[in-house]
């Protein structure tokens, strides 16, 4: 068996998974660790390719194939026949190959079926009827990023189509840029460091990257998993750092004990769809409202634990209006002892008294940030 035909049936299996209702990067590690010395780098990153790739256009890929079937498909078929044009498709394989490769891995009941399925495929012009089904999104994502951004909201859809595939820390975690420059920017506003406090830490990539003129950082999560990850992550990359449970709406922190408090807060994530090639099929609209209000929460119970003169940080990695400057604008107006802070970067785009990075200005998740002193 040729190494390429294995790393299409890994795939195929971690698709399948998926399928079940696995999250997507979870079953991925799972099945990367699983054949850690059968494959090499390079076919573990076709995998990796193939398994996030399907899944991102599962929308796409279906409407290609779906005239050319008349029956339900069982699980492991389809998510075969998705497989195989993804590859004819969005990856330009020659479609012998994709043919070959995708029917040698199906049951033999169905190689006809699969082979004549994509041969169909590969003989038919590529047509997509709107732009939420080309680039593979619920129509709603694709409405509202149309609405809110215009033409920005449509590039930002379509850059999450491909992942940015970020480069090690040098203590060798891996986090994105924009997480980074967050990271950056509550380093710069506070250069005389202290104790901060990460209201909503987990998995604990910002807790870790912060700099080191900070005497104390502590990093809170309200789910004891999580917070064990989080402990377990800042032990092993930053032993003075420290990890509670607690919920970031009923802070158990004294007030004003802190000099910076960081909320980087649950959202919504569509601007991080990249990276997680499932969300897209999973986060509601309604969830934007819902969130909106609990990010308001958190940072009038953050702003309590502020020293005077100390610095809130606000983050979110997704750009939907609500959760960014609504939520900002909201918090101001209710407490007007918070002046806003300039951001220290240029890299942001301007959005209200913060700012913001869309997925296509550097290949990044999207993010926006806010900031604000206690007078």
């Amino acid at each position: 068996m040729s190494e390429v035909l294995s790393s299409r049936q890994v795939a195929l299996a971690a698709l399948c998974e998926v399928e079940k209702g696995g999250q997507a990067n979870s079953v991925l590690a799972d099945a990367l660790n699983r054949v850690d010395e059968e494959l090499s780098s390079r076919d573990k990153n076709f995998v990796t390719e193939l398994v996030q790739g399907t899944i991102r256009m599962r929308r796409a890929l279906d409407h290609l194939w779906a005239p050319f079937v008349k029956r339900e498909l069982d699980v492991e078929v389809k998510v075969a026949v998705r497989l195989g044009v993804y590859q004819l498709v969005f990856l330009g394989t020659p479609p012998h190959a994709a043919l070959n490769a995708t029917v040698d891995i199906v049951p033999r009941r169905v190689k006809g079926l699969v082979n004549a399925v994509l041969r169909r495929v590969s003989e038919t012009q590529t047509n997509f009827p709107t732009g939420a089904v080309k680039n593979s999104y619920p129509d709603w994502i694709w409405n509202w990023a149309e609405k809110e951004w215009g033409l920005d909201g449509q590039a930002a859809l379509i850059a999450m189509n491909s992942a940015e595939r970020p480069e090690k820390r040098l203590d060798g975690y891996i986090q994105g840029s924009a997480s980074r420059w967050v990271c950056s920017e509550v380093d710069a506003a506070s250069p005389n460091g202290g104790l901060l406090l990460d209201v909503c830490a987990a998995p604990g990539g910002k807790t870790t990257g912060l700099g080191h003129q900070w005497d104390i950082v502590v990093g809170a999560d309200h789910s004891a998993l999580r917070a064990s990850v989080l402990a377990e992550l800042q032990h092993r990359l930053n032993p003075p750092r420290r990890a509670v449970q607690a919920d970031a709406r009923f802070p158990p922190f004294r007030p004003q004990c802190a000099d910076a408090v960081l909320v980087d807060a649950p959202c919504t994530g569509l601007g991080a769809m990249g990276r997680r090639s499932d969300a897209r099929w999973h986060i509601g609209k309604g969830a934007i409202e819902r969130l909106a209000e609990q990010q308001l929460r958190i940072l009038n119970a953050s702003c309590q634990l502020l020293k005077p003169g100390g610095i809130l940080t606000y983050s979110v990695c997704t750009f939907t209006k609500k959760e960014t400057i609504g939520v900002s604008e909201d918090f101001a107006s209710q407490n007007t002892n918070m002046e806003p802070v300039a951001l220290d970067s240029q890299r942001w785009r301007h959005l209200g008294t913060g700012g913001i990075v869309l997925p296509q200005d550097y290949g990044t998740d999207g993010m926006a940030i806010f900031q604000w002193r206690l007078a």
